[in-house]
């Protein structure tokens, strides 16, 4: 597809030949239809994009560059969630520890948005004075945030200190947004990546 130059096309994808199918409703002969578009972007690059909306009159190539903009957040968010909070790596076998490692890992993520909102407006107008605008660094946030969460709901101490010593660090390492900028894209980038091995009371008690 990509070589033939064309805007759309559908295709039959069929299930990678060392995929366990066992337990799935369907074989390695199964195809699925997919439909294959084309997107350029601003410095002559090329992304192709694979969708279920298979209607190019109801769904025509001009409306998906946007909304693959739209969904950005979306993709972003499952970095943060896989690669900051690793939420794959789970401290034990059973549905129970599973359950609770992963809420566990929402919960965190929750207070972190919360913080940052109300840091926000009040990060935007310091930024008015400055080159740049700036965001709370997520990666350290959610250190800062995992390091007193306990302290946070179940401690003696004022909650409201330890939520504005919070905001205090977040401030203090924020990083500065820059218009405009881009990467290029690394195809290969989670190709080599090994997946967690799950061993029992191994995981960092949050």
């Amino acid at each position: 597809f990509e070589k033939s130059k064309n805007k759309s096309q559908i295709v039959d994808i069929y299930p990678g030949k060392n995929t366990r199918l066992s337990d799935k409703p369907y074989d390695k002969n199964t195809p699925i239809k997919v439909r294959l578009v084309r997107i350029e972007l601003r410095k002559g690059q090329v992304e192709i994009l694979m969708t279920s909306l298979l209607d190019s009159k109801t769904y025509p190539n001009s409306i998906f560059k946007e909304l693959y903009a739209k969904r950005w957040g979306i993709e972003t968010y499952y970095d943060e969630l896989k690669n900051k909070l690793k939420i794959e790596h789970f401290s034990g076998y059973s549905n129970q520890s599973i359950l609770q490692d992963f809420y566990a890992a929402l919960f965190i993520s929750n207070i972190q948005t919360l913080i940052v909102s109300e840091l926000h407006e009040e990060m935007e107008k310091e930024s008015k004075q400055l080159k740049y605008q700036y965001k709370v660094n997520s990666n350290l946030s959610y250190g800062f945030l995992k390091n007193r969460v306990l302290e946070l709901f179940f401690s003696e101490n004022d909650m409201e200190k330890v939520v504005f010593e919070l905001k205090k660090l977040f401030k203090e390492n924020k990083i500065p947004i820059r218009p405009n900028r881009s990467f290029e894209r690394d195809s290969g980038k989670y190709r080599t990546r090994i997946k967690p091995k799950i061993t029992k009371n191994q995981k960092d008690s949050i």
